[in-house]
């Protein structure tokens, strides 16, 4: 095993250790909630399980049976005085006739327990974080656009102008809020627009934007277009930000000139370059025709000749444009406060859950990620950088407070509903009704945990496919003398 294979192998070792640690670590954290103000308030507690289904492995102590279960759907403390859930979680080891009744406070504090331990663990990570920061790429925190996609293919695959063109958008434009939502960064860009509900009056999806444009605030109406493999809305921008010179591929045209790695590219024949992909579309759109290119390097301005050469770039023999450079941009360090990070979070979780249940967006429950979904991402984030990991973690704890007080019967929302109910009609309601209620609820909630998690593993399963198809297609990329080519490969991939 060579030391690149050594590296890939514990790499990806980290991110199922990181997996394996707050994954269920977060529903830990949710049960202790539940099991910690349980026993302060005196209830019967008979089962403390991560995990749902019959026991993998645990131990018995003072009556409580602590235990790995089989399903790693979620987790759960059996209350048998909280709510009737004898059918998920399992006969009480007391009979029902001699638990004691509890008060509705008892009730709502234990229910609403679970999700604050994941507030409160969420604020923990987001105050480390707030003190090492967490690791941002230029491009995610930009509001800046540098990329403007000129062309989609529409419905009936024919060639139109993208939405942003459409629009009106320009290189350079500072996007300041969408639908009247301020904007904060780019990562908050495509989240706005993907989960927007507008419509126009003709039915058409619609999403209002104010830019700045020359120091001037204009305002841009954009009808979106639905992602063909996410089917989710999308408009064809692009973030702006450095783009820096990386690797140089031996005897390619950037080779025989002096540039170095580091150096920032400023323009190409004068045209200003603030994205990769407005560089790459430019390479192609040039051809194999010579071109000036400015760099700066420290506090020089410099400026050089290259002339683009067709590579190969796949064992099917396709090629484009290159002038043989890879590419690297700046990290920032992104320091919020704790409070800032929660609220953010508890933000967006929200708008999700509207658009999730407004007839009028393109969310659906297709696009939910369920226990396999959020393992992958904990893995590939943990791979990248632990601080990273750590923020995905802090949303997941976010995520999973506020779904859980939903008042669905199963959730703790739903325990405290019935709580309420119970106060207002000043008398219990029926033990079989809540059992009845909740087995339902219990059978459609799994329903949907199987659904998402066969789109989970669909979606990784196709992910994996194409990356290995893309691999195994990879070739060594080999530069040859310049020859004229007069027609640009405008079509080819963006990359170089």
């Amino acid at each position: 095993m060579n030391s690149e294979s050594i590296i890939e192998f514990l790499t990806s070792a980290r991110g199922w250790v990181m997996v394996l640690i707050f994954f269920p670590g977060s529903i830990f954290i949710h049960e202790l909630g539940h099991f910690l103000a349980a026993k302060w308030r005196g209830l019967q507690i008979d089962r403390f399980s991560i995990g749902f289904g019959p026991r993998l492995w645990g131990w018995t102590r003072n009556g409580v049976d602590y235990r790995i279960s089989l399903l790693p759907l979620g987790g759960y403390v059996a209350l048998p005085q909280l709510a009737g859930m004898q059918g998920i979680e399992g006969d009480s080891a007391v009979p029902s006739n001699k638990l004691k009744d509890i008060s509705f406070s008892d009730k709502v504090i234990v229910a609403v327990a679970g999700p604050v331990f994941n507030v409160l663990f969420a604020l923990v990570i987001g105050t480390f974080l707030w003190q090492v920061g967490i690791p941002a790429p230029e491009r995610s925190q930009s509001k800046e656009i540098g990329y403007i996609t000129p062309y989609i293919l529409d419905e009936a695959g024919e060639k139109v102008a993208s939405p942003a063109v459409q629009a009106g958008f320009q290189i350079g434009d500072i996007i300041s809020s969408i639908d009247g939502r301020k904007i904060e960064n780019f990562g908050s860009i495509v989240e706005s627009v993907a989960l927007s509900a507008g419509v126009d009056n003709d039915g058409k999806r619609v999403v209002n934007f104010s830019v700045i444009r020359d120091g001037q605030l204009k305002d841009l109406i954009v009808y979106p277009s639905l992602n063909e493999e996410y089917g989710m809305r999308y408009i064809g921008i692009g973030a702006g930000y450095d783009v820096i010179i990386g690797e140089i591929s031996p005897d390619s045209p950037a080779s025989k000139t002096d540039l170095q790695s580091g150096d920032l590219i400023l323009a190409a024949d004068g045209q200003r370059m603030r994205s990769i992909e407005a560089f790459i579309t430019f390479i192609s759109e040039r051809g194999s025709k010579e071109f000036e290119l400015q760099i700066k390097r420290g506090t020089e301005t410099l400026t050089r000749k290259l002339t683009p050469t067709l590579v190969s770039y796949n064992k099917d023999g396709d090629q484009r444009p290159m002038i043989g450079i890879g590419f690297d941009s700046n990290t920032i360090l992104v320091n919020k406060s704790p409070i800032t990070q929660v609220g953010d979070a508890v933000n967006a979780t929200i708008r999700t859950l509207s658009a999730l249940v407004n007839p009028k967006s393109d969310v659906g429950i297709q696009h939910m990620s369920g226990a396999v979904g959020i393992a992958r991402i904990i893995k590939n984030t943990a791979a990248q950088d632990l601080r990273y990991m750590l923020f995905i973690v802090l949303i997941i704890n976010i995520n999973l407070a506020i779904f859980n007080l939903l008042p669905i019967p199963v959730l703790d929302g739903g325990h405290i509903t019935f709580a309420l109910i119970t106060k207002i009609r000043n008398k219990p309601l029926s033990p079989n009704f809540i059992a009845s209620l909740q087995g339902s609820f219990m059978f459609i909630l799994l329903g949907l945990m199987i659904y998402v998690t066969f789109n989970d593993v669909s979606r990784w399963s196709k992910d994996a496919s194409d990356e290995k198809k893309y691999e195994e297609n990879k070739v060594e990329l080999k530069f040859e003398d310049p020859k004229t080519d007069p027609t640009p490969a405008i079509e080819q991939p963006a990359s170089d």
